[in-house]
């Protein structure tokens, strides 16, 4: 697998681990919440999720605005579960949801977990952002089944919104609220 890179202004930083592509089911994970409680992936076996790593909820890029951003353009799929992991501390998970709400995420840290990093391929390696994750997602069926997997090339890009949405289509669910109106 070729290395990755996640440019930063005009840096580029390499990214370590082994990332989880479509097709494969998503890697298991014991993470840690806002009330310090532990959170595993099979607490959500049965719903459709979008597992998204950030920076950090406190980054000017790759953090709370792509969060937002994400949520207010995917917000038809109202059985969607958005699981949100970063390096912040469960503190300051708390503080955030405090300050912004964020209805139907779950925030998770990285706390307890640091394996995750590697585990995920998003383990930023090198100066100014070692140890924090590279922005990241994964849409994940209710197997825990990758639909599509995206990581970041550069903190000022987006995720691509056409090929999360065809893939949320392709599940075919006939839930009310699997789909937008």
């Amino acid at each position: 697998m070729a290395q990755h890179f996640l440019r930063y202004g005009d840096e580029s930083l390499a990214v370590a681990g082994s990332f989880p592509e479509t097709g494969q089911i998503l890697p298991s994970f014991m993470l840690v919440d806002e009330h310090l409680r532990d959170v595993s992936l099979e607490a959500f076996l049965g719903r459709t999720k979008l597992v998204l790593t950030l920076l950090s909820l406190d980054a000017e890029q790759g953090g709370l605005a792509l969060l937002q951003e994400l949520r207010r353009k995917l917000e038809g799929w109202s059985l969607l579960q958005f699981i949100v992991i970063s390096v912040d501390s469960p503190f300051s998970l708390h503080r955030s949801r405090k300050e912004h709400g964020l209805p139907n995420v779950v925030l998770l840290s990285t706390l307890r977990g640091r394996d995750f990093h590697k585990h995920f391929g998003v383990l930023l390696q090198d100066y100014p952002l070692a140890g924090m994750t590279c922005p990241a997602l994964w849409l994940v069926d209710d197997n825990d089944r990758i639909l599509y997997a995206q990581r970041l090339d550069d903190v000022d890009d987006d995720f691509d919104l056409a090929r999360i949405r065809s893939a949320l289509l392709s599940t075919q669910q006939a839930l009310p609220g699997s789909q937008p109106a």
